[in-house]
This record gives structure tokens, C-alpha cells and sequence, in this order.
């Protein structure tokens, strides 16, 4: 170089070396978020272990007296067990809607009988399908459930929403990269490269 300078311009190569290198820790990061801790409500269950059914899961009825049940959606393989156990008082479950032949007739008593704090109730899914449940005196305060069992229903948390984020955002970072990598070897660059 001439004069004891050094150069300093981007050549095509480095960019597109550069371009690729930020892309590929886009994307590891990406993975990585996806595939770690869950955190944040989730819909998975509390008391979850890694197996797929016959596990026993918890489900709080009414906890702290806020008139919910936590978690109120809940993803489970065939074959495992929901514990539902009443934090606050005056509280049931009444089963609206449910897959054929899944056989859940919620807490015993029908819609008339509440139960208190203390009282558990549990109940085995088998059959795959969406079950809805609610509290009947508690309906209208929002005070309704979900659970979904499928063959591919595992005690393992969907992911969560921080890594939908950050997976956008890689995303977008790396058509940015790539928008600006066509745009300099479109229209400018170095083409004096030696």
C-alpha cells in the first residue's frame, strides 16, 4: 500500500464472509432461545417431570383467592393425571365441552355442589381432544380452562413468547443482512479487488 497506509476498504468476499458469520449467530441464538428454559406463563403445567402419561400434574383452583385456575390451558400426553387443589373457597369445575368418549364429568355434586380450600380433585385424560371446563359461580368473572391431549402432548413447555421474539428478530436481522449484502453487490462495492 502506498505511503504506509493500510487499506481498509470492504472487499465483496469479506462482506459476504461477514454477512454469513452474523446470519449463522443469528440463527444458533435463535436455536438456542428455543430450545432453553421456559420461564413466563407457559402452558405447561406445574409439577411437570420429563416422562410423557401416567405422570400427576397440579392445577390451582382459585389461588390466593383471585377467581382463576393456574395454569389455565394446559398441553398433556394421553394417560396423565390433573390434580386440581382449591386455594380460596366456593369454587367446582363443570365440564362444557369434551371429546367423544372423554368421559370427564368434573368435581362430583354437579353444577349446585362448591367446594373449599383443602379439597383436591383428580382426573386421568386418555382420550385425545380439547376439554373446556369452568367454575359455574365464577363464569362470568372469566373463571374457565382448558385442557388439550394429544399424541404429541408432553409435559414440555410450548415456547415461550421471549423466544417467538427473538427468533423474529434474528429473522429480520438476517434479511436486513442479506438486503444490504445484494444492495452493495448490485451497486457498489469493490470491484478492484486484487
Amino acid at each position: 500500500m502506498a505511503g504506509g497506509m493500510e487499506d481498509t476498504s470492504v472487499t465483496r468476499r469479506g462482506f459476504l464472509f461477514g454477512a454469513s458469520s452474523v446470519a449463522a449467530t443469528a440463527a444458533s441464538a435463535s436455536t438456542a432461545a428455543q430450545e432453553g428454559g421456559s420461564g413466563g406463563n407457559d402452558s405447561s403445567v406445574n409439577g411437570s417431570s420429563g416422562g410423557g402419561g401416567g405422570t400427576a400434574q397440579t392445577v390451582q383452583v382459585g389461588p390466593g383467592g383471585d377467581l382463576i385456575f393456574d395454569p389455565d390451558s394446559v398441553t398433556i400426553a394421553p394417560g396423565t393425571t390433573l390434580e386440581f387443589v382449591w386455594d380460596s373457597d366456593g369454587h367446582n369445575i363443570f365440564v362444557e365441552n369434551q371429546p367423544d368418549g372423554g368421559n370427564w364429568d368434573g368435581t362430583p355434586g354437579g353444577q349446585s355442589k362448591l367446594y373449599d380450600t383443602g379439597y383436591t380433585y383428580s382426573h386421568t385424560f386418555n382420550t385425545n381432544g380439547e376439554y373446556e371446563y369452568y367454575c359455574v359461580p365464577h363464569r362470568s368473572a372469566g373463571m374457565t380452562g382448558t385442557v388439550t391431549v394429544g399424541a404429541s402432548g408432553s409435559s414440555q413447555p410450548a415456547i415461550p413468547s421471549r423466544a417467538k421474539t427473538l427468533g423474529l428478530a434474528a429473522t429480520g436481522a438476517l434479511a436486513f443482512v442479506l438486503g444490504i449484502g445484494y444492495f452493495f453487490l448490485r451497486y457498489g462495492g469493490d470491484y478492484g479487488e486484487s
